[in-house]
């Protein structure tokens, strides 16, 4: 059974209750166990949220997303020493060989195309170029097919004027809101399992705490790419049915591992699979397909 996602769109005091969580909104109060959710959103910057229940939503970990005054996601909530073994999880980490981190990255893009190609088959778009590229990708991904992708991928998508540096596009808002659920999931998990968000496989800036999660969640994208093509209209604005819409793909279907699984589920098991190899308890990481 999928967890409930909360999104905390109206003036709000959220406290902790015996063992509960307490929602008011004027005089009415809702009441949620942990248990039966695992993200919340708070959208409305009036809202209050006590010390008391943020340290709880740490410790049971549950994904808390904060929004900006523009009302996109900017902050999350992450717990420390999640993991008993932190120091030994990231020390394996860091010592990863660069020819390890070149063919996990090589995977990742191969079945970021994938899914892209497959997102184009379902929308009766032309993906051959795309299956084209799959067998070009290399070690590091060398040729930078991942870019080559991308750039024709989104004009089969949304058009040949269709630039993603346009943030008056409401595609783009969508699209970037949509990407920002994930990451923040992504990096729940990450936290979870005693790695360190900022040593990617990948992306090495030194300026971005997140390198690890822009690189896993790169498989992940075209699910909000087939969501807004499929949805999301030039006169639309990004309201609270499309939020709760982008939170609902969390618990949407992909194959991983020979088995139908969750978005959730997938992000959890890569994880994991992700600190395995870490651990040199295995070799690949194993992805997911749409």
């Amino acid at each position: 059974m999928s967890l409930q996602k909360l999104y905390i769109k109206n003036k709000s005091y959220l406290s902790y209750k015996h063992n509960l969580i307490s929602i008011k909104v004027n005089d009415y109060e809702t009441i949620v166990c942990f248990d039966d959710i695992d993200t919340i959103i708070i959208e409305n910057q009036q809202t209050t949220i006590t010390t008391a229940l943020l340290s709880q939503l740490s410790k049971a970990d549950i994904n808390v997303i904060f929004s900006d005054e523009k009302f996109m996601p900017s902050s999350i909530l992450l717990g420390i020493n999640k993991n008993s073994r932190t120091t030994k999880i990231q020390k394996a980490q860091i010592k990863l060989s660069k020819p390890k981190l070149n063919q996990i990255w090589k995977d990742i893009v191969t079945y970021k195309v994938n899914n892209q190609s497959k997102v184009l088959k379902k929308l009766h778009k032309k993906s051959d170029y795309l299956d084209s590229l799959l067998i070009r990708i290399k070690s590091n991904d060398k040729e930078n097919i991942e870019a080559v992708a991308a750039a024709h991928y989104f004009k089969e998508l949304f058009g040949k004027d269709f630039s993603r540096n346009n943030p008056e596009n409401i595609n783009n808002a969508v699209l970037n809101f949509g990407y920002a659920i994930f990451r923040s999931s992504l990096c729940r998990y990450l936290i979870a399992y005693g790695l360190n968000p900022a040593f990617g496989i990948h992306h090495s800036s030194e300026l971005n705490a997140f390198n690890l999660v822009d690189d896993l969640i790169e498989p992940f994208r075209p699910i909000i790419d087939d969501y807004v093509v499929r949805n999301i209209k030039a006169d639309m604005e990004l309201n609270s049915a499309i939020k709760i819409d982008l939170l609902k793909l969390l618990d949407k279907t992909v194959f991983y591992d020979g088995k139908n699984v969750t978005v959730s589920n997938a992000m959890k098991s890569i994880v994991a699979n992700y600190q395995s190899i870490c651990l040199s308890k295995c070799e690949d990481l194993t992805l997911f397909e749409l």
